[in-house]
């Protein structure tokens, strides 16, 4: 899924809709079918509010799981034309963290979290950096997140 936001999606050539998204979920319900779905953050022209945004659409279908990941440029792909042109800069670590924590706070307490960082193929990568160490990652998150007595679903609200 990426992301709810539909613009965003176009961006990057998703081929879907978030309606189409919902539709498909559905489907896989009524065959008792589990879905885990992915989330990125730091999409090109995503915002806090688009990030917020998804952790309420996500939590509005009947999913078992999610994988985070941070957006990462790759080679032969829009989104590397588009970091080579400047029309798109990776966010920092600190950012994504605070963003995961966002995510986390707000995401429902039964989803299952598969993951919070995606490894990106390291000959590949073009940006960020950061990427590459995903120990840093992990460890930035997990301070920040027990440091500040966070846990998943904290912010949630049943909506």
């Amino acid at each position: 899924m990426q992301t709810s936001n539909d613009k965003i999606g176009e961006i990057l050539h998703r081929g879907y809709t978030s309606k189409q998204f919902t539709e498909a979920v559905n489907i896989l319900n009524e065959y008792g079918i589990d879905v885990v779905v992915h989330m990125m953050i730091g999409l090109p022209k995503e915002t806090k509010e688009d990030i917020l945004e998804t952790v309420r659409f996500i939590n509005q279908h009947k999913v078992q799981g999610i994988k985070i990941h941070s957006t990462y440029v790759v080679e032969n792909t829009i989104l590397a034309e588009m970091y080579r042109k400047g029309e798109y800069t990776p966010l920092e670590l600190d950012d994504y963290i605070e963003d995961l924590i966002d995510v986390m706070t707000h995401l429902r307490p039964d989803i299952i979290v598969h993951r919070i960082s995606g490894d990106a193929p390291k000959q590949l990568l073009v940006a960020p950096y950061w990427n590459k160490h995903k120990m840093w990652i992990l460890h930035g998150f997990e301070k920040r997140f027990r440091g500040r007595d966070l846990w998943q679903g904290k912010y949630y609200e049943n909506n």
